[in-house]
């Protein structure tokens, strides 16, 4: 993204957002209120120690230590001081498991570090226990990717400012990513600085914010962390550049897909001339529902570039590129289906041509290949109208619909 070319340095939060953390947290607390049931009800359990860390985080602060403090505490509270050393004991020892669990890395972390060590210094803002923080830091074998760590008491706007002024940092070229909105995310953003969120599917109630409390600043989202070297595009390979518009074609172009586009895509694509000639990922027939989970997928995903084929100004079609990975990792499928309605007009073979000038010029790759069933004979003139040759077939690779089909493999490569 275009917003995103001055930075320099991006810094991570570090729980639940490189590693789980808050479901150990509720693992713990459930073990809690088993060991206290005969001492109140699992919601009394939990209101009353909510306002117990509420009341020690000024004192305790943040962390497993504190944590066990406020639930002793609570204990002793619950049961009138009749709590027995024994499960003192017990609550103790749930504490120490806490501290000694292995770090559990969320999808995609390390490949994501390691892709975008290379063009970013990148740096870690967590707050919590100075011993705790620095011992997961160390255990999760991401540490030598980060030149700089802080580990702080509070993330707050007076904090980041403090950080990025003891590193010389300038607000401008520095990117904060994390889990939580109201550490992460609206302290940067009141400041004028970048931010994207990263929702993780549990958030410790002290960090939950209701949505009225960032409306009005600006950040992205997105679902998991690998999708952020697609966002930044540090190398253009294979991450894809966001771009708005690819092309403006002679009576179509090829942008990104709107949520808006579900009814047009729903009403072209439920068509079996269509679904017979693709795989069976392609459903028919071809409801709202499906047309409003593809465009989602085609918004979000971590390893294709889908753009929605518009013509007369309604989404009639869909092309894109498969990433491939390992040694195969500058190559990349070509898949489309266009409307039948705008059959004949040279519109797939133009936008095939297309993405193919993207695949090579923008994004580094060097090959591209596709596949049709032998049955299809117009699939096969757009490939080599696109100057796709055509490389052999696979003999009786596919099934479909009860019939076996040979598939013809076509291929490009960036010297063609």
């Amino acid at each position: 993204m275009e917003k995103y070319k001055n930075i320099r340095t991006i810094a991570f939060d570090a729980d639940d957002t490189l590693w789980v953390n808050e479901p150990i947290f509720q693992q713990t607390q459930a073990k809690l209120k088993a060991l206290l049931a005969g001492y109140g009800s699992e919601a009394e359990l939990d209101e009353r120690l909510y306002e117990t860390e509420h009341k020690n985080l000024r004192l305790f602060g943040y962390g497993i230590k504190g944590f066990i403090l406020s639930m002793i505490e609570t204990a002793v509270q619950l049961t009138d001081g009749k709590v027995s050393g024994a499960t003192i004991h017990q609550v103790i020892e749930m504490g120490k498991e806490m501290l000694e669990h292995p770090i559990e890395l969320l999808d995609g972390v390390e490949e994501t570090i390691k892709a975008l060590a290379p063009y970013y210094e990148l740096m870690i803002i967590t707050k919590g226990d100075l011993f705790d923080q620095e011992s997961k830091i160390a255990r999760s074998g991401l540490a030598d990717h980060f030149k700089r760590i802080e580990i702080v008491s509070e993330k707050d706007e007076a904090t980041y400012q403090g950080v990025f002024r003891r590193h010389a940092l300038r607000m401008e070229e520095v990117l904060m990513v994390g889990n939580s909105l109201k550490s992460d995310i609206l302290p940067i953003c009141k400041l004028g600085g970048k931010a994207i969120h990263v929702p993780f599917h549990t958030t410790w109630v002290h960090e939950q914010l209701a949505s009225h409390q960032v409306d009005g600043f600006e950040y992205d989202e997105i679902d998991k962390l690998p999708q952020l070297v697609r966002l930044l595009n540090p190398e253009q390979a294979p991450a894809l550049e966001d771009l708005e518009v690819l092309i403006e074609g002679e009576g179509f172009r090829l942008r990104r897909f709107y949520r808006s586009d579900a009814s047009s895509v729903a009403r072209h694509a439920n068509n079996t001339n269509i679904a017979d000639r693709l795989q069976d990922r392609f459903p028919h027939p071809y409801t709202e529902e499906d047309a409003r989970q593809f465009i989602d997928y085609a918004t979000h995903a971590e390893m294709e570039s889908i753009f929605a084929i518009e013509v007369e100004g309604q989404a009639v079609g869909s092309i894109g590129l498969i990433f491939q990975q390992d040694v195969y990792r500058k190559s990349a499928e070509l898949g489309y289906w266009l409307s039948e309605s705008f059959w004949g007009r040279g519109i797939a073979t133009a936008a095939a041509r297309a993405m193919a000038q993207h695949a090579f010029q923008n994004l580094g790759l060097h090959r591209l290949y596709a596949r049709v069933f032998s049955n299809n004979a117009a699939s096969r003139r757009v490939l080599e109208k696109a100057g796709f040759t055509f490389e052999g077939a696979a003999r009786q690779a596919a099934e479909k619909n009860g019939s076996v089909l040979d598939v013809l493999n076509f291929g490009l490569v960036r010297q063609d």
